[in-house]
């Protein structure tokens, strides 16, 4: 997947309204508004969203800020996400700080 920011992939079930949004290798401020606009979309089309992230090589501050948002829209629309992302020593502990840890399945 590398050079892509995002990649979209609907459930396969017929009736289902889930949608798995994996994540690229850059996830910092000049990739967010791209990442952000698909994200919304998806909100607005599923009920259940899923972040997917294995590649992950770059991640900063706007991302850990957009994940809180999307949580806070999510929770709005009565609809569920759930980060399935692979977090470095470091990027931990940005999660640790907020509350979008509990959302992260390990």
């Amino acid at each position: 997947m590398s050079n892509k920011k995002i990649e979209i992939k609907p459930a396969k079930k017929k009736g289902e309204s889930k949608v798995e949004i994996v994540l690229g290798e850059e996830l910092t401020i000049y990739t967010i508004e791209d990442i952000k606009n698909e994200i919304l979309e998806a909100v607005n089309k599923y009920n259940e969203i899923v972040l997917t992230g294995s590649e992950i090589k770059n991640m900063d501050l706007s991302f850990v800020q957009l994940i809180c948002s999307i949580q806070k829209t999510v929770e709005k629309s009565e609809k569920n996400l759930t980060l399935n992302i692979n977090l470095s020593e470091e990027n931990k502990v940005l999660f640790d700080n907020t509350d979008i840890s509990k959302i992260i399945r390990k």
